[in-house]
């Protein structure tokens, strides 16, 4: 495992609450969905949920297992947005989208780095 740290910086004060909210619904679903497959992920979703790895402001330094334990959780919380009838506010949702993918485009640059394709 790479001990290489990579930077996320919210820019909105929406965007770190909605990630650990995602943490935190997907921790509450984990035994009925099994959101994550291993423990490592499980317990880095309890460390950045509730530990203070996610402050309001950033950056935000993060390893490639902790990128991979949010890109799965945003994934998750994305189809369960995409099939629920509430919608979210436009402004909103476009700053939970950027944080998303700033999330995802650095898990792929993680992966990218260490010769690893990504899922």
């Amino acid at each position: 495992m790479s001990a290489d740290l990579f930077a996320i910086r919210p820019q909105w004060t929406v965007q770190a609450p909605h990630l650990r909210c995602t943490l935190r619904r997907a921790l509450a679903a984990q035994p009925e969905q099994r959101v994550w497959s291993g423990t490592e992920h499980i317990n880095n979703a309890g460390a950045l949920a509730y530990g203070g790895e996610l402050p309001d402001s950033g950056p935000w330094y993060l390893d490639r297992s902790q990128l991979r334990t949010l890109k799965i959780a945003i994934e998750w919380r994305r189809a369960k947005r995409e099939a629920s009838p509430q919608k979210v506010a436009p402004d909103i949702l476009e700053h939970w989208t950027e944080i998303e993918d700033e999330v995802i485009a650095a898990y792929r640059a993680a992966c990218h780095k260490e010769g690893l394709y990504w899922m």
